[in-house]
């Protein structure tokens, strides 16, 4: 008897002990393949760097098929750094902290706040959440270079809303001083309308080949000499004279159709992920050059395009589509290219966006559709930090469930042959078996 006391009384201590240790400790073991569930390097990097509490508002709709994904990322977040404090709001239900934070209260976004900084990412990825922190918690203040000089717009408007984002804004007036300071951390070249300088081209094509990041907005107003081909070429992008004309009614404003409305985003580069449709006043198309990635450590992506009944008419001022001249949609306005290479201390990187529009960043144009979005998200990821530009998160193959029609007619007659079959023939079988007794 008194043992059976005892041994209660050790399996209960044990039992006690264990159920204490795990309510005091929160540990996940991730199984799947590729790691889908744990946070990468870079990202708990940025995390043990964190110098003060950090407060994350997710603005997400409940009905929105994203919802439990991002409770689940940012939950990670949090397990890994107590400085890490979220929430999950529907921006229908709080359109005060939307307009406070200044989140778009149609696609939602996630505002990041520590002290009196506040940072935006256009989604709760882990590749925006991540560069949010990153610039969050950055002391030095990255500058942005606009140039001057060759008839540029002012960007005035645009200039104000990167300041509002933490950046340095100063202008650079290359006619006059063709050298590129190394304090510039991405440079605008802003739609020049007059042809650039040997000297201009030069620094430009130095900058860039010297691990330089730069936003080229190249309007279809600009002089026919404006060519920027020494600058993009050794990065597989180039540019299309001309005017794209959209056919679709639905895509243009007001009826003009030199005017597109860009639904069309490459999903996965975060320039473009989650961006609202953007509005070009005149656009002209872009070149992926180096489509095949031939060139060592050079990654070109095509980002936005016009519709399939649009084209790229290569003389304006001539109506109507030349299948031997014009070019059909859909045609690419907005491109990127990223060089990196290893030096054998670190990572040296070349980033550049071409844009085949300067008037969707001017003051009168900047604040319709997704056009701040786009100026700013292409600036964020120019000037994004080596610990967050590679980051890839731990994503699993997609797999594909590709049925043929002999399996498509399998699939059909199992579930609307066999498997109803099997039902009655167990009923069937109840029904005799009762019918027997």
């Amino acid at each position: 008897m008194k043992r059976r006391l005892v041994v209660t009384a050790v399996v209960a201590i044990i039992a006690i002990a264990l159920g204490t240790a795990a309510t005091r400790t929160h540990r996940i073991v991730d199984l799947t393949d590729h790691d889908t569930l744990t946070l990468t390097d870079q990202t708990n990097a940025v995390l043990d760097r964190l110098p003060r509490r950090v407060t994350v508002t997710a603005f997400v709709r409940r009905e929105e098929p994203g919802r439990v994904e991002a409770v689940a990322l940012l939950a990670r977040y949090r397990d890994e750094t107590s400085r890490f404090v979220w929430r999950v709001v529907d921006p229908d239900d709080a359109p005060g902290e939307v307009a406070r934070l200044g989140v778009d209260p149609v696609f939602g976004g996630v505002a990041l706040a520590s002290g009196t900084k506040t940072q935006l990412a256009s989604a709760a990825t882990e590749q925006d959440l991540t560069a949010a922190l990153a610039r969050l918690t950055n002391t030095a203040v990255p500058e942005v270079c606009v140039t001057t000089g060759q008839g540029e717009d002012a960007l005035r408007s645009a200039r104000a809303l990167l300041e509002r984002g933490g950046y340095r804004t100063t202008s650079l007036d290359l006619l006059s001083t063709p050298t590129v300071p190394d304090r510039c951390a991405a440079v605008v070249l802003a739609g020049p309308t007059a042809p650039l300088t040997a000297d201009a081209l030069a620094a430009l094509a130095t900058w860039t080949a010297a691990d330089g990041k730069m936003l080229v907005l190249a309007d279809p107003a600009a002089s026919a000499d404006v060519d920027l081909a020494p600058v993009l070429t050794p990065l597989g992008l180039g540019i299309t004279r001309g005017l794209v004309f959209e056919g679709d009614s639905e895509a243009v404003v007001a009826g003009d159709v030199t005017s597109p409305v860009v639904r069309s985003y490459s999903s996965g580069h975060p320039v473009v992920r989650r961006l609202a449709p953007t509005y070009f006043p005149g656009v002209q198309g872009i070149d992926v050059v180096d489509d095949k990635q031939t060139v060592s450590g050079l990654t070109v992506s095509r980002l936005a395009d016009t519709s399939e009944t649009s084209y790229l008419e290569t003389a304006p001022a001539s109506s109507g589509f030349d299948p031997t001249q014009d070019r059909p949609g859909p045609v690419t306005v907005v491109a990127a290219a990223d060089r990196s290479r290893n030096t054998g201390t670190r990572i040296a990187r070349t980033r550049v966006v071409v844009i085949g529009d300067a008037d969707f960043a001017s003051d009168r144009f900047l604040g319709q559709a997704g056009n701040a979005a786009l100026f700013t998200r292409s600036v964020e990821w120019l000037t994004a930090g080596e610990d967050v530009a590679a980051i890839t998160p731990n994503l699993g193959p997609e797999r594909m469930l590709g049925l043929t029609d002999a399996r498509v007619t399998y699939a059909r007659a199992v579930t609307a042959g066999v498997i109803p079959a099997l039902f009655l023939l167990a009923g069937a079988m109840v029904w005799a078996a009762r019918r027997n007794r």
